[in-house]
C-alpha cells in the first residue's frame, strides 16, 4: 500500500482528490492532509509517506518552498496546479509528475501507476532531486533536462545537446562526443520544451541547437559539429535562415 499526503490550501480540491484517490487508486491509502508548508513538513515528518499530492499554489507558500526545505527528497511527489505555465514547463523540463485542475481521473490512475512502478523498482528520485537543485538556485534559466529512456532517467546539460531527431514515437538525442540516448517521448514535446532556448524545429524529423550549426547546403542540408547534419524542411526555411544569418 503506498502511503500517501495530500498538501492542498483548498478544502473542497482537498477532498474531491482524496475521494477519486479512495475510489479509483485502490493502492494507495491517504494518511495525512495539510494545508501549509509548515502542516506539510509536520505531517512528512510524523507519517513518513511514500507519495505526497503537492499543490503549487498556495497563500502562504508554495509548493516549491516545501521542497526547499529538502536537500533530498524521500517520497514521490505528484504535482498538482491550477495555472501555472512555469511550473508546468518545469516539471516537463524535470520528468516530474503533475496533474492539471480540474483533475482527470485517468491522468491520476496513470501518475500513480507510474510511481508505484517507480516504488516498486527502488527508482531514485533524480528528477526531483534536479527539479529542487534548480528551484534553489538564483537563476531562472533551465540548463538540463531530464530525459526518460528505457533505464530510468537521464539528466542531460542543454549545451551538450546537438541534435533532436525523430524516431518514430520516439526522440534520439544526439550529444557531444559521439553519445546517443533515445527518450520515449515524440520530438513535438521536446520542440515544445526547448522554444525559448537555442533550439529550433528546422524540419518534420529534426530539431537543432543552434549554437553547433556550421553551415547550410542549398540542397537543404544543414551541417553540425561532429559530422552531424539535419535536413531543412521548406516550411522552416525563412525561420533558420533569419537566425543562421545572425550567427
Amino acid at each position: 500500500m503506498i502511503r500517501a499526503i495530500i498538501v492542498d490550501d483548498e478544502q473542497p480540491a482537498t477532498d474531491a482528490l482524496k475521494n477519486y484517490i479512495t475510489e479509483f487508486c485502490p493502492d494507495v491509502l491517504v494518511v495525512a492532509l495539510a494545508d501549509s508548508v509548515r502542516t506539510a513538513m509536520e505531517a512528512i515528518s510524523v507519517h513518513n509517506p511514500d507519495l505526497v499530492f503537492l499543490d503549487v499554489e498556495m497563500p502562504n507558500g508554495n509548493g516549491f518552498d516545501l521542497l526547499k526545505q529538502y536537500d533530498h527528497i524521500p517520497f514521490k511527489i505528484i504535482f498538482v496546479t491550477a495555472y501555472s505555465e512555469y511550473a508546468v514547463k518545469a516539471f516537463r523540463f524535470f520528468a516530474t509528475d503533475y496533474l492539471m485542475k480540474p483533475i482527470n481521473i485517468k491522468e491520476l490512475k496513470e501518475a500513480v501507476q507510474k510511481v508505484k512502478k517507480e516504488l516498486e523498482s527502488h527508482v531514485e528520485n533524480i528528477n526531483l532531486n534536479a527539479l529542487t537543485k534548480f528551484i534553489k538556485g538564483s537563476s531562472d534559466d533551465i540548463k538540463s533536462i531530464i530525459i526518460c529512456d528505457v533505464s530510468g532517467f537521464r539528466v542531460i546539460e542543454l549545451d551538450t545537446i546537438i541534435k533532436c531527431e525523430a524516431n518514430g514515437y520516439c526522440t534520439d538525442f544526439f550529444l557531444l562526443g559521439g553519445k546517443k540516448i533515445t527518450s520515449s517521448k515524440n520530438l513535438k514535446h521536446y520542440e515544445d520544451l526547448l522554444s525559448g532556448s537555442n533550439f529550433i524545429r528546422v524540419h518534420n524529423s529534426f530539431v537543432v541547437n543552434m549554437n553547433y550549426v556550421k553551415g547550410y547546403l542549398n540542397e537543404g542540408t544543414i551541417l553540425l559539429i561532429e559530422n552531424q547534419s539535419a535536413h531543412l524542411g521548406n516550411t522552416y526555411k525563412k525561420r533558420f535562415l533569419k537566425l543562421f544569418q545572425k550567427k
